[in-house]
């Protein structure tokens, strides 16, 4: 099952290195030592109001960003190995993907070993552990997250977290002495990959509650040494500075009516990612009413998934273990990110499971029955193995921009000009120009500036030789560009950034009140030549000139100028 998962996402060694990729690979080669590396690597917001005004002004932050906002990950042992790679072949992306896809098929491996286990110790089918690990194996939500070299943390956390939970059933079941140290050592190596494995603790308590066959005392005190591991590693976190505030990523320590908030909103769609289709990412980029609409059919969806799976849970203890591992476990990612199926490492494991038992049970006479699993059989074991290298190459289809950053002239004059992305998909086209070229060795502009991100038509006006009116069809800080800046600070009609050379007035706001219209101010005439003016087409930066003063013009879909 290993081999079979690492062939099929063999597509990854191709991807290059993509979006955040990029981002440790500059911190890496800018750590004064090791121990800085490995500590620093993933703080992107430290917190620090000065810090991100300072990273707003050059442009490498938009110009929304929440300057107290934090996003500070502490992942030590995931920095260790991207330190590796920097150490043994900084120059070869393909052998980093090789190293994530060792740690991909080392996971697959560590599911398939426990679903043996759990089956082994309930007297059950053996074969069921094997459709479980193939559906496991193939699963197409698994592509982006093992191909992506950033994500390599929730990859080792995932790994870890499974290990440790093998090895406290061992404990529990066969009284196996070893895993009852082994399993809190591995959960630590869990926790310092990835904050998310927290979420593991799902597994630890469904075990307890359906599988475990000790007094409900002892199950309870079995508990003990993972809640301990999990409380001294968080106590560690906090006071060591790390953390998460302000943005799309929630603390719910922190932060805990919008985690509950955000639980509700991402926890239908990010099962949908798992159970079915479309994939969780899609959510954040569509308009407010379409994803009321996406989240109305999750739960369609779902609610039929679940009708069609209650006579197996009702009588299979294990279909209770995996349904109650996959939603406790799906509890953290849904609240703690914007939904992603980068996040589903350890949700899959348990709705894998869930769904072998459904496969696996005699069939029914019910039409709509066999309408949901015949629909749930084309889903996992016909279209997931033939998606699941499209997804593993996905970031390169997604990132792209070390190209695209080299589509601006490598002219002297480009060192003293602001350039100004108008349009685009992403703020990482804003925020990465100046990093990319800078290292493909070519010449950087003074500043960027990015206005307005999205994927839809952008009507610019100008009210004077200073000012821009901008209108995005989908408003402003839309798909993941809120981790800049989280739905609960929202900015406000009336309120002003000012960047020194550039000034945001907020005139409008959406019904989901993101911006919806802002006026751009600069210091200097739009005409100026100190401003070098791009918009966003066919992958690529285009030259662009402002409209004349009292009319306006329409960039549709980031791609071609429509009068």
């Amino acid at each position: 099952m290993a081999a079979l998962a690492v062939a099929l996402t063999l597509p990854a060694l191709a991807t290059g290195r993509q979006l955040d990729d990029d981002l440790l690979l500059e911190t890496l080669r800018h750590a004064p030592n090791t121990a800085a590396a490995i500590n620093s690597l993933f703080v992107f917001m430290d917190g620090n109001a000065a810090h991100t005004r300072a990273q707003m002004v050059s442009g490498l932050f938009p110009w929304w960003s929440l300057p107290e906002a934090q996003v500070a990950f502490w992942r030590p042992v995931a920095a260790l190995t991207h330190w590796l790679d920097w150490q043994l072949w900084p120059a070869s992306p393909a052998l980093m993907h090789a190293h994530s896809l060792l740690y991909f098929g080392l996971l697959v491996a560590a599911a398939a070993a426990l679903y043996r286990a759990i089956y082994a110790g309930q007297a059950g089918p053996l074969w069921l552990a094997g459709l479980a690990a193939l559906l496991y194996a193939v699963d197409d939500a698994h592509g982006f997250g093992a191909s992506w070299l950033a994500n390599r943390n929730g990859l080792l956390a995932a790994l870890a977290a499974v290990l440790a939970f093998g090895a406290h059933v061992r404990w529990r079941r066969d009284g196996w002495r070893p895993g009852a140290w082994l399993a809190p050592a591995l959960l630590t190596a869990a926790l310092l990959s990835n904050e998310g494995a927290g979420a593991a603790l799902g597994y630890w308590v469904a075990y307890a509650l359906f599988l475990d066959r000790g007094p409900w005392r002892q199950r309870l005190a079995a508990l003990t040494p993972a809640l301990i591991v999990t409380a001294a590693w968080r106590w560690l976190y906090s006071a060591a500075g790390f953390g998460v505030w302000g943005t799309t990523y929630v603390d719910p320590a922190r932060e805990p009516a919008a985690f509950v908030q955000a639980v509700a909103a991402h926890g239908p769609g990010l099962l949908l990612g798992q159970w079915l289709l479309p994939p969780a990412e899609v959510a954040p980029f569509l308009s407010a009413g379409a994803q009321t609409a996406l989240w109305v059919a999750a739960g369609v969806v779902l609610a039929l998934s679940a009708w069609w799976l209650w006579p197996v849970v009702r009588r299979s203890a294990t279909a209770r273990f995996w349904a109650g591992g996959m939603l406790l476990a799906g509890v953290l990612p849904a609240g703690g990110a914007l939904p992603a199926n980068r996040l589903l490492f350890l949700v899959g494991l348990g709705a894998m499971g869930l769904l072998a038992e459904g496969l696996a049970a005699p069939r029914s006479t019910h039409w709509q029955r066999r309408g949901v699993r015949g629909a749930l059989v084309l889903v996992h074991l016909v279209l997931a193995p033939l998606l699941l290298p499209l997804t593993a190459y996905s970031p390169a289809l997604l990132g792209g921009l070390a190209a695209a950053s080299a589509s601006l002239p490598n002219e002297p004059a480009l060192t003293r000009q602001t350039v100004i992305v108008v349009n685009a998909p992403s703020f990482a086209n804003a925020g990465y120009l100046s990093r990319l070229r800078g290292q493909h060795g070519l010449l950087t502009p003074a500043r960027v500036r990015g206005l307005a991100t999205g994927l839809g038509p952008v009507t610019v006006a100008r009210t004077d030789a200073h000012t821009l009116i901008v209108t995005p069809e989908a408003g402003f800080i839309g798909g993941f560009d809120g981790v800049f800046r989280g739905p609960a600070h929202p900015l406000a009609v009336g309120e002003m950034i000012d960047l020194g050379d550039m000034r945001v007035d907020i005139l409008s706001l959406a019904p989901d009140s993101l911006p919806a219209t802002a006026a751009f101010h600069f210091s200097t005439p739009l005409e100026d030549e100190v401003l070098r003016w791009v918009i966003w087409r066919a992958g690529g930066y285009a030259a662009w000139s402002p409209p004349a003063v009292g009319t306006s013009v329409t960039l549709t879909g980031a791609l071609e100028v429509t009068p």
